[in-house]
């Protein structure tokens, strides 16, 4: 078996902002950096979030600030938020016409026998369900 990778040791937050001064970001509050790499950690922030501002092992681009590294964690979990918001409503949606559907054609316990659920024509199954979903949304807008 192979040698254990070394990972670096750990550094303070003062460390951490001393760091990347190193490698030539702009930090234009250190408290303000302080107080987000307390609340976020150095890894998820910086390690995921500057990928784009600075090739690997390398400095910062010109003019980057930690400010804008931020700026994009934040923007991220906002999308994130609003994103699985929409996707919960669809994956509900979807879940209740499926639902609906075995309980017309199988009953209300029909989703019990495997059978039922592994046919062939699992798919036929899902293209009439979304059918009949495209069909009442087209009604509704005439």
């Amino acid at each position: 078996m192979g040698e254990l990778k070394q990972h670096p040791l750990p550094m303070t937050i003062d460390e951490q902002i001393e760091n990347l001064k190193s490698l030539d970001l702009i930090i234009e509050n250190e408290e303000y950096a302080k107080k987000i790499l307390n609340d976020i950690s150095y890894f998820r922030l910086i390690k995921a979030y500057s990928l784009g501002f600075k090739p690997k092992n390398g400095k910062y681009e010109e003019g980057v600030t930690f400010e804008q590294i931020v700026e994009l964690y934040l923007f991220n979990a906002n999308f994130r938020q609003v994103t699985f918001a929409e996707i919960e409503k669809i994956e509900v949606n979807v879940r209740c016409r499926i639902a609906n559907y075995f309980a017309e054609v199988y009953g209300v316990l029909g989703y019990m026998e495997p059978q039922n659920l592994w046919t062939k024509n699992i798919i036929g199954h899902l293209w009439l369900i979304s059918k009949r979903r495209f069909g009442e949304t087209q009604r509704r807008r005439l």
